[in-house]
């Protein structure tokens, strides 16, 4: 099963970015390179992903493993894909505001 990214919306994670506690996974985005549990906090926690996406996005949505980035990648097609989320992967502190 892959999760997607609450960031750029990427839906090969590997692991939930957080677990059914809210407990941060530590795993590294390979498109926007957000890190569960680091970045999140980085960034102060309130909008710490709606941050970050900005942030990626006027860096210019550059791969943090470029190598893994596929050949006809859509950031308009991919960042559709935040929308599904379901919020039982959503950090602790973020849980009561979903």
């Amino acid at each position: 099963m892959n999760y997607t990214c609450l960031v750029c919306g990427f839906d090969k994670l590997v692991n939930p970015p957080y677990d059914e506690k809210g407990n941060e996974s530590y795993d590294i985005c390979s498109c926007c390179g957000f890190e569960y549990g680091v970045d999140d906090f980085n960034y102060g926690l309130v909008n710490a992903f709606e941050k970050y996406r900005r942030d990626w996005i006027n860096k210019g949505t550059v791969w943090f493993y470029s190598s893994l980035q596929p050949v006809n990648w859509n950031l308009d097609k991919q960042l559709i894909n935040i929308s599904t989320i379901n919020p039982i992967y959503m950090p602790f502190y973020l849980r009561d505001k979903v």
